[in-house]
């Protein structure tokens, strides 16, 4: 194997494929990245089992400076400590070549001899079979995984709420995620006819995301066990969560006795103020006082203090009531909707409340928080 790249082309492929690989694998060879050399392009992959990132770099006439090709061949390079030196290297081009498992590597004035391991034992990227896909734009799935991509579960006990469920159906797609405590869901319609009820872990989509900047529009190929996403020079791949998704239908009040409308920043601005005292107290809760049209947010009396602040509402409605909530999950909803004005409605003070935008009467954006139990 022996190639010219243009130094930048090289960092920005190889910062796209670290985003697949982890120090914590089953399998060592994973810890490094595959590189592939043919008569007409540079391949990199790199993967943790769970994603893979393949992106490649072509050597077509209009773009030849950026690699010029002179010997096939491929090689896995420890992936740190290959990204980190190319990184540091002085000049705008690198040649690479290989000399057994041996890589060298030399820009301007500097030559590193780092130590490779054959890629034969590199495993296969997943084979996906009888696909499913739906097209949908780079924004549509960036808003999508911002609304929900913090109600995901951090814990492992439940590894299917470690994820975003995906219902696609009738030109519609549902987004859901809950970690138990708060549910996150989005409905936004797409041009698609096919079908799909999926669960995609969170970090999946994370990592994803990241690398958007740039597409318009792209396809979500699915089969029963992995994702595929096109995006160009990159393939990005996934394998799906196994399961069936708790039912959250359910989960969303259909009615409400209290209710009123709020505006959005002088709500995230309180709630600041409250948190810093809630955290400060080791105890993460705050409560909503409903009375008289009025609202109040406050915190218990603790060894630091406390805080209570009255803020004005908008279109109040129903009974006056009291609901103790952890205040880090309103302002996470908060910035999961991102709308000036929102709508709270609450049922009673042991069930969940619901965030909507004010603009919003049905399901398609909304931010359910289940309420802290005091005593």
């Amino acid at each position: 194997m022996k190639f010219s790249v243009k130094r930048s082309e090289l960092v920005n492929k190889l910062n796209i494929v670290s985003r697949a690989i982890s120090g914590k694998v089953m399998i060592p060879i994973l810890t490094g990245i595959k590189i592939s050399v043919t008569d007409s392009d540079l391949t990199l992959i790199g993967s943790n089992s769970e994603i893979s990132i393949k992106t490649v770099l072509s050597n077509t006439p209009e773009k030849q400076e950026n690699l010029v090709i002179a010997e096939k061949g491929e090689i896995v390079a420890n992936a740190n400590f290959f990204t980190n030196i190319i990184k540091r290297l002085s000049g705008d081009r690198v040649d690479i070549a290989t000399e057994g498992s041996q890589i060298k590597i030399v820009a301007g004035k500097s030559e590193f001899m780092v130590s490779g391991q054959s890629a034969d034992n590199y495993p296969q990227l997943p084979r996906i079979d009888d696909l499913d896909s739906i097209s949908l734009s780079s924004k549509q799935l960036i808003d999508i995984i911002g609304e929900t991509i913090r109600s995901v579960s951090i814990q492992d006990s439940r590894p299917l709420l470690t994820g975003i469920h995906f219902i696609i159906d009738n030109e519609q797609l549902k987004a859901v995620s809950t970690d138990s405590h708060r549910l996150s869901q989005r409905i936004t319609q797409i041009s698609s006819a096919n079908s799909a009820d999926v669960v995609v872990p969170g970090r999946t989509l994370t990592e994803l995301r990241a690398l958007l900047e740039g597409i318009d529009q792209l396809n979500l190929q699915f089969d029963q066990s992995q994702l595929l996403v096109d995006l160009g020079q990159t393939t990005f791949y996934s394998r799906l969560l196994e399961g069936q998704y708790p039912d959250t239908d359910r989960l969303i009040p259909s009615e409400s006795t209290t209710g009123f409308v709020i505006d959005a920043a002088q709500l995230a601005s309180s709630l600041d103020r409250v948190s810093l005292v809630a955290h400060q107290s080791g105890n993460l809760v705050a409560k909503f006082t409903i009375k008289q049209g009025k609202l109040t947010i406050s915190t218990a009396q603790s060894e630091v203090g406390k805080v209570s602040e009255e803020l004005s509402i908008d279109h109040f409605i129903g009974q006056d009531l009291e609901i103790s909530f952890n205040p880090d999950f309103v302002r996470d909803a908060l910035s999961s909707i991102a709308e000036e004005q929102l709508n709270f409605s609450f049922t009673t003070n042991l069930r969940p409340f619901v965030i909507r935008p004010a603009s919003f009467s049905d399901n398609n954006k909304v931010q359910l928080i289940t309420p802290v139990r005091t005593f």
